[in-house]
């Protein structure tokens, strides 16, 4: 495995994040076990959005990148950091649980993790 590869896994597992929560909204979020309402349905779609981009960001990474795969490689690693804590956080005070949530969190744990690693090593 190499460092590219890890942005294209990466990519996909967003993509299909994204996706859910673009058009599986509710399903997602009661998953999670959090309270749908329309604002959440909102809220929801605009972070799917969002997730598909960074997806999209993900996956063409390893192209424009160049040079400074590495650099970007420890952005992604500190970003994936980031999401584990707040996820780790909503997982600890109860505010989040279920599948979508202990999911999430292995698979963002693993992903900063191997962003670091092959930073390193690229």
């Amino acid at each position: 495995m190499n460092l590219g590869l890890v942005f294209k896994i990466n990519a996909v597992i967003n993509a299909i994040n994204g996706l859910g929560l673009l058009f599986a909204t509710a399903m997602f979020f009661q998953m999670a076990n959090l309270p749908v309402s329309p604002a959440m349905i909102v809220i929801g779609q605009f972070t799917g959005v969002t997730v598909l981009f960074i997806a999209l960001l993900s996956w063409r990474m390893p192209q424009v990148a160049g040079e400074a795969l590495s650099s970007m490689g420890q952005l992604f690693a500190i970003g994936g950091v980031m999401w584990f804590l707040i996820i780790g956080y909503h997982i600890i005070t109860g505010q989040v649980s279920g599948p979508t949530a202990y999911i999430n969190i292995i698979l963002i744990g693993l992903f900063a993790i191997l962003f670091f690693m092959y930073s390193r090593k690229s």
